[in-house]
């Protein structure tokens, strides 16, 4: 099976194999580059504790008077914010939160008088050119409903031909029931068990390639295995895996340090003075991987991006860590 492939062709593969009932080998196209690569991937998805932290204020506002209200994070702009990607955000339904609506059989002023919906609509909308563009959270709260029970307020009057509407800016919402008392301590706790995750990856990812190059490089060939078959011993090491046996690390060790690391960041930091910046999002350039706020059309550009895939990324990630602390006063994070 090819490591090149993506993994819904993998599985297609796969599951192809011994359907006539014969005997079916899955062949491993083993490739370094390709390993350094996947393996930078596994931290595409990550978020530092500076990120919960402003997700979780976003969400908990200080103003206590948000308990028992609806709120909402409009997705594209939250997860520029947070620098997380939105199907990682995707934890709350969704909706259109903001509404823009036109008046057509009754006047605005008739109608609200008639319609309580309306009168908060007027009271909290901006009137452009007859347009009246809305919080549909802000306005279902004061009416003390649901976003979807004033959705449906809506669609009746304008199946009444009295207004038409349209929704846009797609947003996670939610209500609060209860503001956290200590918000630091539930960031940390998040940020602990999202860095727990993130580990596990990497080592499934080692795991996987521990097995492949000790199947091609170190295998005695005994035991079952030959020159063109080693299902004996990867069976072994995989078996030894679930066991949770820790097999020594029989792959060369991907690189813990670079002579020239710290000098490329501080070049790549005075280069980008004008952006702002966290040690992961400076690792994750230097290991090529998009993000949010940081996409490949933009930073793709820069000659630092994917330079350091060969060294581990937590260690990108201390020593940006460092250079950003030059920065003291400027304009980075």
């Amino acid at each position: 099976m090819d490591i090149l492939i993506v993994k819904a062709q993998k599985i297609e593969e796969i599951g192809r194999a011994g359907r006539d009932g014969r005997l079916s080998y899955c062949h491993l196209f083993y490739d370094d580059e390709m390993y350094f690569k996947l393996r930078s991937l596994m931290y595409s998805e990550g978020v530092d504790e500076y990120a919960v932290n402003k997700f979780l204020s976003e969400v908990f506002p200080a103003d206590k008077s948000s308990c028992g209200k609806i709120c909402s994070l409009i997705k594209e702009s939250a997860s520029r914010r947070f620098d997380m990607k939105e199907e990682y955000l995707h934890l709350l339904p969704q909706t259109n939160v903001t509404c823009v609506l036109n008046f057509y059989k009754t006047p605005a002023v008739s109608l609200a008088q008639k319609v309580s919906a309306i009168a908060v609509i007027l009271k909290r909308s901006e009137n452009r050119h007859g347009q009246h563009t809305f919080d549909l959270p802000t306005v279902a709260n004061d009416m003390g409903v649901t976003p979807v029970e004033l959705t449906n307020q809506l669609y009746d009057l304008k199946l009444k031909g009295e207004i038409t509407y349209e929704m846009k800016d797609m947003a996670y919402c939610y209500r609060i029931l209860e503001v956290p008392t200590y918000l630091l301590s539930l960031s940390e706790d998040i940020t602990k068990w999202l860095s727990e995750v993130e580990s596990c990856k990497v080592r499934k990812m080692d795991a996987m390639f521990n097995a492949a190059y000790f199947a091609v490089n170190l295998c005695d060939k005994m035991n079952g295995c030959s020159s063109a078959d080693h299902t004996s011993c990867l069976q072994r090491i995989i078996l030894d895996y679930f066991a949770g046996i820790d097999n020594i690390d029989f792959c060369k060790k991907i690189d813990q340090s670079s002579p020239f690391l710290r000098a490329d960041i501080k070049v790549f930091l005075q280069s980008n003075s004008h952006a702002r910046f966290t040690p992961r999002a400076v690792a994750r350039v230097m290991h090529g991987i998009a993000s949010p706020a940081y996409p490949y059309t933009i930073w793709g550009k820069t000659h630092f991006w994917g330079r350091y895939t060969k060294i581990d990324f937590k260690v990108v990630m201390e020593a940006a860590k460092e250079e950003l602390k030059k920065f003291v006063g400027k304009d980075i994070l």
